[in-house]
């Protein structure tokens, strides 16, 4: 028996062993069938995503539809009906974001592109005006070299030579569109199918569990996986509080001090927000062409408001509330988002401080579990 079971363990550690140096060897080729089989599960991935985030807020809506209601029309209609809510308020609020803001940034763009030319001309004279003092940069500003009416004879020179890039260009982005647009249709029916019945699915799974995982391993993958929902949920949760406090913080601070477009700047802040770290810069620099057109003077006061805002947030609130939402010391969130976002950029930092909560709380725990059961034996 005991020969028949060191046989089994040898022969599962070469295999394991073997895989490895097919892995290693083969890596380039097992890379590109990673990639492939990505590119093909992107729309299920994608759904299981958007019903990860829908789930928080049709949870939250059931909690309020009828709870004690024991009608059985009523009880029906509960998932459906939250469901279907769900997904109309997350509509309606992007729907009022792009409303409130994208016409006012479209007039922005067409009003900077009437007024930089005659900015241009006024810096330019104010230049050659104190050539002396500016010697260094006379060069590059000068109106003969670098004028409008040279930048428009040099893009209609070029301009057969670019008519075929931009047509491959042009063909390329219709494509990742349309691709886009199917990847988001199937995610979304496949996020209503997960929603709908998700306790099904749950139920499967843990049947599967039981089929084909021992006992003790199926108490530490629900264990390890309701940590990381836990953390997801929380952390998913906390963003959108800090989103929201950013812009109120941000409309009252504009209405205080008379900028412009308050309302509108800070809604697309706070939206733009739940992106951590750049999301907020990316919402400001809108802010500042909104501004820019109507006076230059108060969009350079807005860049100074928006980077003390900026510093209250980040260093006063931000850590606080994620801190409080997932249980995680604000240190270790800073200290997330900097290494996630050093590993993988803007998905690290989205990534980075529920995953190092997960961790978190898996390590508290493993560690009061092992200090209360040396303490019995020490008892």
């Amino acid at each position: 028996m005991e020969s028949r079971l060191r046989n089994t363990q040898f022969v599962k550690r070469a295999l394991l062993l073997a895989g490895l140096v097919l892995l290693i060897v083969y890596f380039s080729q097992v890379l590109q069938a990673a990639k492939a089989v990505y590119g093909i599960a992107f729309p299920l991935i994608l759904g299981f995503v958007i019903a990860y985030v829908v789930n928080i807020l049709m949870r939250l809506l059931e909690r309020y539809y009828f709870p004690t209601a024991k009608h059985p029309w009523i009880i029906k209609t509960r998932r459906p009906i939250c469901l279907f809510l769900s997904y109309v308020l997350i509509l309606l609020i992007l729907v009022a974001v792009i409303t409130l803001v994208l016409p006012k940034v479209v007039d922005t763009v067409r009003a900077l592109s009437a007024v930089l030319p005659a900015y241009w001309e006024q810096i330019s004279q104010w230049v050659g005006e104190h050539k002396e003092q500016w010697s260094f940069v006379n060069e590059w500003v000068d109106g003969a070299t670098l004028s409008w009416d040279s930048i428009a004879d040099s893009i209609r020179s070029s301009a057969p030579q670019s008519i075929s890039s931009i047509l491959t260009s042009s063909l390329n982005l219709i494509t990742g569109l349309t691709s886009g647009l199917f990847d988001l249709v199937v995610g979304l029916a496949f996020s209503v199918y997960l929603l709908s019945g998700k306790e099904r699915l749950l139920a499967q799974v843990k049947k599967l569990q039981k089929a084909f995982m021992k006992p003790e391993q199926a108490v530490r993958l629900n264990t390890v996986l309701a940590a990381a929902n836990e953390s997801f949920t929380s952390f998913i949760t906390g963003q959108c509080t800090e989103a929201v406090i950013l812009g109120v913080l941000c409309i009252l601070g504009m209405l205080i001090f008379g900028f412009p477009y308050a309302t509108s700047i800070g809604i697309f802040i706070g939206v733009t927000s739940l992106i951590p770290i750049l999301g907020a810069y990316l919402g400001a620099a809108v802010g500042v062409l909104l501004i820019f057109q109507v006076d230059p003077t108060q969009a350079l006061l807005f860049i100074v408001f928006i980077i003390v805002l900026q510093q209250l947030e980040g260093n006063l609130f931000y850590p606080k509330v994620m801190g409080t939402s997932l249980g995680l010391p604000g240190i270790w969130v800073f200290a997330a988002v900097i290494i996630g976002g050093g590993l993988g950029g803007i998905v690290g930092m989205l990534f980075g401080v529920p995953v190092a909560a997960t961790i978190y709380k898996l390590v508290r725990t493993a560690a009061n579990e092992r200090a209360q059961a040396q303490a019995v034996r020490s008892a």
